[in-house]
């Protein structure tokens, strides 16, 4: 299995770099804002690789570093989410970025992938969250509020909280946080 490959940069455009590595040149598939962080053509370049079987075909994808692979050997497991809208997303966010994205359930911030909608982004934001074992972090104050006005509203607080979390997007404001959840908590009676 292949884990890092190291040679001279022969050629990088956005999504892919060519490296020669010895007599052979690999031809390896990255996210689009990988190329501008790397060297210049002809100087020595390391990358962590994966490499993926597509149609009986091998293609290595390559990234800078190891966190970045894993996370996108982790997406894989995701059902419906191949490796190249993986490499949308670490070409958009860092792995550190992106695990945050996930935890605080923001929606919005991840449509803004290429190949990701405002419905594919809410189910990714909720299978992601499960199946990378992350937890929200600590609510902001806005989802405190917006929790204690439901609950003034008579909403127990497990209702409340769950609608919350399924509708909470972080940048809007209070009185838009409370319709959604409002609209969600109609919906489930």
């Amino acid at each position: 299995m292949l884990a890092q490959v190291e040679g001279l940069l022969q050629n990088k455009e956005p999504g892919k770099v060519f490296l020669k590595c010895g007599p052979f040149v690999l031809e390896i598939l990255t996210p689009f804002s990988l190329a501008e962080r790397l060297p210049p053509k002809g100087e020595r370049c390391s990358l962590y690789v994966s490499l993926r079987i597509r149609n009986e075909t091998p293609e290595l994808y390559g990234f800078l570093d190891l966190e970045a692979r894993e996370l996108f050997e982790r997406l894989q497991q995701v059902s419906r989410l191949g490796p190249r809208l993986a490499l949308n997303i670490l070409g958009v966010f860092e792995p550190k970025e992106f695990l945050e994205i996930i935890a605080q359930n923001d929606v919005k911030s991840l449509a803004k992938v290429p190949g990701i909608g405002p419905r594919r982004a809410e189910r990714l934001c909720v299978e992601l969250r499960s199946r990378l074992g992350l937890r929200k972090t600590s609510p902001s104050p806005l989802f405190e509020e917006a929790l204690s006005a439901l609950l003034n509203l008579g909403f127990s607080p497990e209702e409340a909280r769950s609608a919350l979390e399924k509708s909470f997007q972080e940048g809007e404001d209070l009185s838009e946080i409370i319709k959604k959840a409002l609209k969600k908590l109609s919906a489930s009676s």
